[in-house]
């Protein structure tokens, strides 16, 4: 299966999720990141923010939230969305950076170049 189809089973998951419990802020959250990777950013902050709504304290929804406002260039928005992701988890940077490393001495460099796009967007823009 392509990465497509990944995504598009994957949002059907998330879909039945949300279907059976409508307050539950992982499925709205990476409902998000999987619209976010097919380029429905704006549909992406609508999932963040129900996210937000039920489980207002988890860094990660402010932080995607932030990087998906950078790609529609509100940039002051997203500050104001890295700072809360800071705010609610401070040793943010130093995670991110400890999570490239593990992910790159266990050879996965995929996903260690995504963490490392996050923390660079987080530290220009925080």
């Amino acid at each position: 299966m392509n990465d497509l189809g990944q995504y598009k089973e994957a949002m059907e998951n998330f879909n039945i999720a949300i279907k059976y419990r409508s307050d539950n802020p992982e499925a709205y959250y990476n409902r998000g990141t999987v619209l976010m990777k097919l380029g429905y950013i704006q549909e992406a902050i609508e999932n963040y923010d129900i996210a937000i709504k039920y489980k207002p304290n988890f860094a990660e929804n402010y932080l995607e939230k932030g990087i998906s406002l950078v790609s529609l260039g509100q940039y002051s928005k997203a500050k104001e969305n890295f700072n809360l992701a800071i705010k609610y988890m401070p040793n943010l940077i130093e995670e991110y950076k400890l999570t490239i490393k593990k992910l790159t001495e266990f050879e996965n460099f995929t996903i260690a170049k995504d963490y490392e796009q996050k923390l660079q967007i987080l530290k220009k823009y925080s």
